[in-house]
């Protein structure tokens, strides 16, 4: 994000401030936290949206057990920074800059929409993954893409995708709360047990004896 900012503004200071607002303002609370749970939370209403608006696509990933955001999840990180050339990049930005979040949402969308049918051509997981590694350098249209993400994939309202993102960050910090209290009773249980006698620690060599 940075490095992308001191590529336009040219100043070093331009660019913190520019990243200070990316990072406190555009993007929601605690998107780059320890946990990233927002960004956890982001990719499961990502995931939603392609079910509704490439219904097929979707339905190719999950039968070969494609999991998107094994892709999808730096695409959001970073804004695709490391995803896309650097004219649509920049084009791409811009509209993030004015808009935020919501584009990241809109553009993922499009950008797998731009390359549905070459996704449904392959017939294999393996395959699949390979492609969706650089599938987004092919991108050079981005008139058609513009198009994509803001005729075809209507309506979008923020209203949604706050409802969604809500619904999604209880069910996480519930599956959160479950794990964590596994591994509570975990540690517990460990050491209750106290730590074991090493004279009833038996090795590899004397079980092979």
């Amino acid at each position: 994000l940075a490095a992308v900012a001191l590529l336009v503004l040219e100043d070093e200071e331009s660019a913190f401030w520019c990243l200070v607002h990316i990072v406190e303002h555009l993007m929601p609370a605690d998107y780059y936290s320890d946990t990233l749970i927002t960004s956890q939370v982001d990719q499961r209403v990502f995931k939603d949206f392609l079910s509704e608006k490439l219904p097929r696509l979707m339905a190719h990933f999950e039968q070969y057990q494609i999991d998107v955001s094994l892709i999808t999840f730096n695409w959001f990180l970073v804004a695709f920074v490391d995803s896309l050339v650097s004219d649509i990049l920049l084009r791409v930005w811009d509209a993030f800059l004015y808009e935020g979040t919501k584009v990241i949402f809109r553009y993922a969308l499009a950008i797998f929409k731009y390359n549905e049918e070459e996704i449904l051509r392959i017939h294999d997981s393996v395959e699949i993954y390979q492609y969706l590694r650089f599938f987004t350098r092919m991108i050079m249209d981005f008139r058609k893409l513009m198009n994509i993400a803001f005729n075809d994939l209507n309506p979008f309202p923020m209203k949604l995708l706050r409802n969604r993102r809500l619904m999604h960050r209880e069910e996480l910090e519930a599956e959160l709360c479950e794990l964590a209290q596994i591994k509570a009773a975990y540690v517990k249980e460990r050491a209750e047990q106290g730590p074991q006698d090493l004279n009833e620690v038996v090795s590899e060599e004397e079980e092979e004896i």
